[in-house]
């Protein structure tokens, strides 16, 4: 609550003390450390990654054509690129191609959305048109994390970044023999009804913290301006069973 406490002068005096890219390298203390970043997009995790970690490997994976093509073509040193989606499950799924590239999603956008700016504002003006701009459906390549290492075998992941719009579940269901390895996760989990499906803290922490995984930070927040609910949160979690906690 307001003026009980000293979350304010604390808050103030971590922003003046931590960077993103500071708080990153406290955590990974690895300066070349394996990233898989997944749900690429355009390369913007990639390009500000490298700034961080100039001599990391960072195995980048985006299941959109479209963003793909963008993406492969930074031809970044260092960066491997990958055409697909990860799920719990091998072979070929649908895919929901948006107007908005970085909405695509393994998930329907929810038309009758209360969550959503844009369609509260279509629904109460009765603009059809707008519905034209989601969920054109497209056939992706999906594999689990855990069959792609079991073909690029390796002995750990520094850190495993997620930003898949409400898939997060079915990406860690696919990790079982991957996440002991795992050392950080950064994940954004999806909170509103903007997809047909959410993702809360409990669907990802029943999955990882049987592996010694606790968060760490919230990292960064989205508040919708319409109906003052939290839309989605970054969250950091460590992998306890590797740092032991000792995170300085």
């Amino acid at each position: 609550m307001e003026n009980v406490g000293e979350s304010k002068s604390r808050n103030d005096e971590f922003k003046g003390k931590f960077t993103r890219e500071k708080l990153l390298h406290q955590i990974l203390k690895n300066e070349q450390p394996k990233i898989f970043d997944i749900g690429a997009h355009h390369g913007e995790s990639v390009v500000f990654l490298k700034k961080v970690f100039p001599d990391a490997i960072i195995y980048s994976f985006e299941p959109d054509p479209e963003s793909y093509s963008i993406l492969s073509g930074s031809e970044i040193d260092g960066v491997l690129y990958f055409n697909l989606a990860f799920s719990d499950l091998d072979g070929e799924t649908n895919f929901y191609r948006n107007k908005i590239s970085h909405t695509n999603s393994l998930l329907k956008v929810n038309k009758n959305s209360q969550d959503s700016i844009g369609i509260n504002r279509a629904l109460n003006e009765s603009d059809t048109k707008y519905f034209e701009n989601f969920n054109h459906k497209i056939s992706v390549k999906t594999l689990s994390i855990d069959s792609f290492l079991s073909v690029n075998p390796l002995d750990q992941i520094d850190l495993l970044k997620i930003d898949v719009q409400g898939a997060e579940r079915l990406v860690l269901l696919g990790a079982s023999n991957t996440l002991s390895k795992v050392k950080v996760i950064i994940l954004e989990i999806s909170f509103y009804d903007y997809y047909e499906q959410q993702s809360s803290f409990l669907d990802v922490e029943r999955i990882i913290a049987p592996f010694g995984f606790k968060l760490f930070s919230i990292s960064e927040i989205s508040n919708n301006p319409m109906n003052g609910r939290t839309d989605w949160a970054e969250v950091v979690y460590i992998n306890t069973n590797i740092t032991n906690g000792n995170i300085q």
